[in-house]
């Protein structure tokens, strides 16, 4: 006979979850060796005869092959999506968008129903806006509410009913709120399902110097290309600089415009109409425009939109090579255009205000204007500046500097321990560090961050040690035993008692 002693704790689980009579005391089955009770178990769950925990499903599913799957989906009998789009077969590319909805082997995207999608996890596990409720109240999700709603998905994604959303107002620099529309967990892991089929034909033709909200592309990306026109042997001091911001770019946005440029199944392109169409819970009407802050596909949604904004001016050159005169880097909303001396900059500022009002759009007169290289220009949380040398430098911003310090701050005075809030504050610190590492930190060190950190710290330790002292004194004076961390801080603050007032008796 097997104890169950010697069984290992997967065997014991599935020994305690037996949904059937045919194993009603496993204690009392008599097995040759351990092998045979495996066997036997091995057996009856694949006749279903044992449940398997949700936990065991999710943790059992190859998630290292989920990526380099989603890799081969793009390519389709060894074409690209890339080269597909590029030769205007449009009909392959939604044939391809569709895979990632309606195949049953597309185990990286929309799994069957027994096992948990990638969609699911991006947005229950690794989103950092996972825990916004939407109007459901949902923050979270169990192992078998994500397996249920990876069902959904499977059985309900071409006729998905979209839930109205959450409006949530947040802070901005200038004193004024943005408002946020935050979807319900399922809805958000629907959108990821969609974003995950329509971003491929996106970046196909997506502009090149366009670096927000794309896979593969950061902010040091744009600071780098700003520092190669910018540099002393672009001459880049005699350059002009064009700052340009889009006054309320997510909420103003067409719908029409977003989704002309949306490849997708047609099933997949009505159910997103109806997800840009549901509006925020209490607001009336509902949306006729815009697309929600707060959403997983609204970045891509608005890429979508504003594509071609930083290739204006494109056609100003001069010189049979076509040397460009103008020279546009995007991020999302923001746009600077690089202009050199000729560069005819009324022109390029009729250009934009063309470009968006066919999109529904204007430009923000407070923050739109032209400066000289050498003036300086805040881009992206940097400062970016060419000196009468010639010398390029790109420093922290003052906004940006402010922002680390009063997060610190605030990190600080938090309610936490005291272990929590210095590993909170070196993770904070590092990245900072690690996102202006390649600028010019000479006036911007961290070093008085990181000091005024250890000068709270210290000045906690000496309120702990007077307040440990001072409860010595109280148990001294009661009679009552010390202990020895107590009995220390009492001798300690005796001992400096009399040396401040030699010749007295400092007893308890």
């Amino acid at each position: 006979m097997v104890s169950t002693e010697k069984i290992p704790n997967v065997i014991i689980r599935a020994i305690n979850e037996v949904k059937t009579v045919n194993i009603t005391n496993p204690t009392s089955i008599e097995y040759r060796s351990l092998n045979a009770l495996r066997l036997h178990l091995a057996v009856l769950l694949r006749l279903g005869k044992i449940g398997r925990r949700a936990d065991d499903v999710w943790k059992d599913l190859p998630w290292k092959r989920f990526r380099p799957a989603q890799a081969r989906l793009r390519r389709s009998r060894g074409i690209s999506v890339t080269e597909v789009y590029l030769q205007s077969a449009e009909r392959t590319v939604k044939s391809q968008s569709q895979t990632f909805t309606t195949a049953p082997t597309s185990e990286s995207c929309r799994l069957p129903p027994s096992r948990m999608p990638g969609a699911v996890k991006q947005v229950t596990q690794l989103n950092t806006g996972r825990k916004s409720p939407g109007v459901d109240g949902k923050v979270a999700l169990s192992t078998r509410e994500r397996l249920t709603l990876c069902q959904r998905l499977n059985k309900h994604w071409y006729h998905w009913k979209h839930q109205q959303l959450r409006r949530v107002n947040i802070p901005k620099p200038n004193g004024k709120t943005r408002g946020l529309g935050i979807p319900t967990i399922a809805d958000r892991a629907w959108q990821a399902l969609l974003k995950l089929a329509a971003e491929p034909a996106y970046e196909a033709t997506a502009g090149e110097r366009s670096y927000g909200f794309r896979p593969g592309r950061c902010t040091a990306d744009a600071q780098i290309l700003i520092f190669n026109n910018l540099s002393s042997r672009t001459n880049g001091k005699n350059k002009l600089i064009l700052e340009t911001d889009i006054s309320k770019c997510f909420d103003e946005i067409d719908h029409q415009v977003m989704l002309n440029g949306v490849v997708l199944p047609k099933e997949a392109l009505k159910g997103l109409r109806r997800a840009v169409k549901a509006g925020v819970r209490g607001e009336y009407p509902s949306s006729i425009k815009g697309t929600p802050q707060g959403g997983v596909i609204s970045p891509l949604l608005a890429n979508i939109a504003l594509d071609g904004f930083e290739n204006l001016g494109s056609d100003q050159w001069k010189g049979r090579r076509r040397n460009t005169l103008i020279r546009g880097i995007r991020y999302a909303d923001d746009a600077v255009f690089i202009c050199k001396p000729k560069a005819d900059t009324k022109r390029l500022r009729e250009d934009i205000d063309k470009f968006l009002k066919s999109r529904g759009l204007r430009i923000n007169e407070t923050k739109t204007k032209v400066s000289k290289a050498t003036d300086g220009f805040d881009f992206l949380g940097w400062h970016f500046r060419v000196n009468s040398r010639g010398v390029f430098k790109s420093t922290p911003s003052s906004e940006n500097y402010a922002d680390i310090k009063a997060k610190v701050k605030a990190t600080w005075r938090n309610g936490a321990t005291t272990e929590a809030r210095l590993k909170r504050i070196e993770s904070q610190v590092r990245g900072g560090r690690q996102n202006h590492k390649n600028c010019d930190m000479s006036k911007h060190s961290l070093w008085s961050l990181n000091h005024w950190v250890w000068r709270k710290l210290r000045a906690e330790k000496r309120r702990m040690a007077i307040k440990e002292a001072e409860k010595a004194r109280r148990l001294a004076i009661k009679g009552k035993p010390l202990g020895a961390r107590l009995a220390r801080s009492h001798q300690s603050r005796l001992r400096r008692l009399s040396q401040q007032f030699p010749g007295k008796s400092m007893t308890t």
